[in-house]
């Protein structure tokens, strides 16, 4: 069976994917799975390996030219959009798995109601699965980094002249600036581990540049800022050279868990019972106000669910996971 998979857009929802993928692909050993996706979601369907094929997101002429050519038996579709609905009918598919959302039940021919929304999003695709016999993967997201991409993030460690172990500060996010922790936050922090013998790094995503030196400049300890010009698996593999990683509710957040490196959650207007860590020991921080969790994009308030987490909170919340003792030589250390 030729199967097409339309991806989730975004980094942390491509990794929270993963599961669903692997399910498909133990259900036909012999099929083929192929999946359309923008670059950096790609990149991490690529080194996980359960794809077969995938094909570039672009206009949507070249993208149903591009489907339509797979000759695909079905079409499955992660995103709610109509425009999904829309380019899998194009594909010519005569089997188009997908949610009922915004109308679109008439362009598919399976189209079970969508998740009631309280579970953990990793669960969110189990429904999908079923409506065609398929047993879901219960497994949390895992990614395998790719012997060059660890090298590039060995390479890069060593210009900064950060030795793994470190600690990683990822103080953005992509989707919206109301999920981060304030840079003067990330800063204070940098200095504290350093002076607990954790010594800090600062891992950024594309635009993030300026953003990562407003926390480098702010710190006494000047950490250095790496990540801006990697691809999300690159990422994943200088995080899986961290001893921890504290982020928001971002991309870097999935990618550690999936490499098994432990994170320290801070959330604010999300819900982290819908899209927290997994795969690997966490901590969660939130401090849930009067508006939680309202998932808006900018605060109109004055961001207290954010900034009522504290520098100690956090650090202590670190010392729980990995302890406040030196990283070994070898990576992350026995905490």
């Amino acid at each position: 069976m030729r199967r097409l998979v339309i991806a989730p857009n975004w980094i942390g929802d491509a990794v929270m994917s993963l599961p669903f993928l692997r399910a498909l692909a133990r259900s036909d050993p012999g099929g083929t799975i192929a999946v359309l996706a923008r670059r950096g979601p790609a990149a991490i369907y690529r080194a996980e390996g359960s794809a077969d094929e995938l094909l570039p997101r672009s206009a949507f002429l070249a993208e149903a030219l591009a489907a339509r050519r797979g000759r695909f038996d079905e079409a499955w579709l992660l995103p709610n959009s109509y425009r999904a609905a829309l380019l899998a009918r194009a594909s010519g598919a005569p089997r188009r798995i997908g949610y009922a959302t915004e109308r679109r039940g008439w362009l598919l021919t399976i189209a079970p109601p969508p998740p009631p929304g309280t579970d953990h999003q990793l669960r969110d695709y189990d429904a999908l699965l079923a409506a065609r016999g398929i047993a879901p993967d219960p497994e949390p997201p895992r990614l395998p980094v790719p012997a060059a991409a660890l090298a590039r993030a060995h390479e890069a460690l060593e210009k900064a002249r950060v030795r793994a172990g470190f600690a990683a500060l990822c103080p953005g996010s992509a989707f919206a600036q109301s999920k981060r922790w304030p840079p003067e936050r990330f800063a204070a922090l940098a200095d504290a581990l350093a002076e607990r013998g954790l010594p800090p790094a600062v891992l950024v995503g594309p635009g993030e540049a300026e953003l990562g030196a407003r926390v480098a400049t702010g710190a006494r300890s000047r950490p250095p800022v790496l990540g801006a010009d990697v691809d999300p698996v690159e990422l994943a593999a200088m995080l899986s050279l961290s001893r921890v990683a504290i982020t928001n509710d971002s991309g870097p957040m999935h990618l550690a868990g999936a490499v098994g490196t432990p994170v320290v959650a801070l959330f604010g207007p999300t819900d982290p019972g819908r899209t927290g860590p997994s795969g690997s020991p966490s901590r969660v921080l939130d401090r849930y106000v009067f508006c939680s969790p309202c998932f808006k994009t900018e605060c109109p308030y004055g961001h207290e669910c954010l900034r009522e987490i504290s520098v100690d909170d956090v650090v202590r919340a670190v010392e729980e996971l990995v302890g406040s003792v030196a990283p070994s030589p070898s990576g992350r250390g026995s905490g």
